[in-house]
């Protein structure tokens, strides 16, 4: 008895061809009726639709074309999932790192599929495909590879959690909860502030601020560690000593609680809040460093979401400033750099003016694109740090 590929076979499951790639031993075109259009499962759970198509040469068996033309359109399918997240630039310059960690496995991020044609043509066999993505899965796998964070110019971040007893903060000694996020947030390819330099900016009185919740104070800290986002929070720990289960014998049970938030340096909002407790027994440090990872995947996680939801917002500082020209910049910048949504003057002051770009894309690549798209009104670039350009007019 012939025996069908795994690939063919799943082929037949899938059918409603418009011309077949493989007919079976023993039948003819005219006398093979493929099976009916069916969607074929390949790992449990719901995912995104998307239409995709694949293509392969014409090269060898036209089983084998086919499995090919259909693991393309897979690729395909998965590739859109990914350019949910990250923009067309960046995933040319991370094309390689996606075929090997992500592009290479697509089918791992597929749930099911439906195909909805395929024939073949000057030399290609072409299949379409309707695909549903798993696109929480993709999220997690970029966030892993850090290649969100790569897409936001990879902003620093400052991390300022402290043991309070009392309402009274301990010292400005690094300690093992902020090692612990540190730690995390440096694993998904945030650069962190060292401790050294936080603690050389921050009066113990500007600390008690920020621990007692002021997000002003926060932005002013992180304004001047260069950080563009500040991790800031407390944790409180007790000990409890009681019977364990299934024995006599006493054990000593640790409890932690860490509240923290994420703020942003550029406009003092809250990007996102954690509230985690862990009561683990013998071990303090165990439940410190259990804490401490649960509060960094909640708050990386509201910190995506929110950079997924809303628009990139670059604020410019323009020397040498006047309304005519001002103007003028506004009209090129929302005519000529890619992303742009908006241009908005925020203050014109004598000689200097804040106008702010909205767009879809990074700060680093809004400046990326002020410099190479051949803007006539001139300037030179004096600075760039987190949101902020600081740029000169040149006198015409």
């Amino acid at each position: 008895m012939h025996r069908l590929t795994l690939g063919l076979a799943a082929a037949f499951l899938a059918g409603g061809c418009v011309v077949p790639a493989y007919v079976p031993p023993g039948t003819t075109p005219q006398t093979w009726t493929p099976p009916s259009q069916t969607e074929v499962t390949l790992a449990g759970g719901e995912g995104t639709e998307v239409l995709a198509e694949g293509a392969a040469a014409v090269t060898t068996t036209p089983d084998i074309v086919r499995d090919q033309a259909l693991k393309d359109a897979l690729r395909m399918a998965v590739a859109q999932g990914v350019g949910t997240y990250v923009n067309s630039e960046t995933r040319v310059q991370n094309f390689q790192l996606l075929s090997d960690r992500i592009y290479s496995q697509a089918s791992g991020y597929v749930s099911s599929y439906r195909i909805i044609s395929e024939n073949q043509e000057a030399g290609l066999y072409r299949v379409v495909v309707r695909a549903k993505v798993k696109l929480d899965r993709i999220e997690d796998d970029l966030e892993a590879i850090g290649i969100l964070v790569a897409e936001q110019g990879r902003p620093r971040l400052m991390v300022v959690v402290k043991e309070v007893a009392a309402g009274t903060e301990t010292s400005l000694d690094r300690e093992l909860v902020e090692t612990a996020i540190v730690a995390a947030f440096q694993a998904k390819g945030f650069p962190v502030v060292d401790q050294a330099t936080v603690a050389e900016n921050l009066t113990r009185d500007q600390l008690r601020s920020i621990l007692a919740g002021d997000n002003q104070a926060a932005m002013a800290a992180g304004l001047r560690t260069g950080a563009e986002i500040v991790i800031a929070g407390t944790m409180e720990r007790s000990r409890e000593t009681r019977s364990a289960p299934y024995s006599q014998s006493e054990v000593g049970f640790h409890k932690v609680r860490l509240s923290a938030r994420a703020i942003s340096v550029q406009t003092a909002e809250v990007l996102g809040a954690s509230a985690v407790s862990r009561e683990l027994p013998f071990s303090a440090d165990q439940a410190i460093t259990e804490a401490a990872d649960s509060t960094s995947k909640v708050l990386m996680g509201r910190i995506l979401a929110g950079w997924k939801k809303r628009a990139n917002i670059t604020q410019l500082h323009i020397q040498n400033a006047d309304n005519l020209r001002v103007e003028q910049l506004k009209a090129e910048i929302m005519a000529k750099v890619r992303g742009v949504t908006a241009v908005i003057s925020r203050e014109l002051i004598g000689t200097r003016a804040v106008v702010e770009v909205v767009s879809e894309t990074s700060t680093q690549e809004v400046l990326q694109q002020l410099t190479t798209r051949g803007l006539q009104v001139r300037f030179t670039v004096e600075g760039f740090s987190g949101n902020r350009i600081d740029i000169k007019l040149l006198d015409q």
